[in-house]
């Protein structure tokens, strides 16, 4: 088969494909045991924290769109004062 200008054989071409193929599954394995690393950090960091007994960061509660007709009874829950609660995360064994 012959080659135009400046293109490669075939051969070269599955060899360049393979090459970097192999070099994005490793850069993508390296980029996947970092992340899974500092996931793992952070889930014992939350453990030391539970277990020493230190509340979780909270999400912010979001605020809700409520009715603003003039007929709509106000929520119960609105009227009392929340208190926050922190409950761990269950963790498999």
């Amino acid at each position: 088969m012959p080659t135009q200008g400046n293109s490669l054989p075939l051969e070269d071409l599955m060899k360049q494909l393979a090459t970097s193929n192999l070099e994005f599954q490793q850069t993508i394995s390296s980029s996947n045991m970092q992340f899974q690393q500092n996931l793992n950090a952070t889930i014992q960091d939350q453990k030391t924290q539970i277990e020493h007994g230190k509340a979780l960061p909270q999400p912010a509660p979001q605020q809700l769109s409520r009715s603003t007709d003039a007929d709509s009874e106000p929520d119960v829950d609105s009227q009392v004062p929340q208190q926050e609660k922190t409950i761990p995360f269950p963790f498999p064994t």
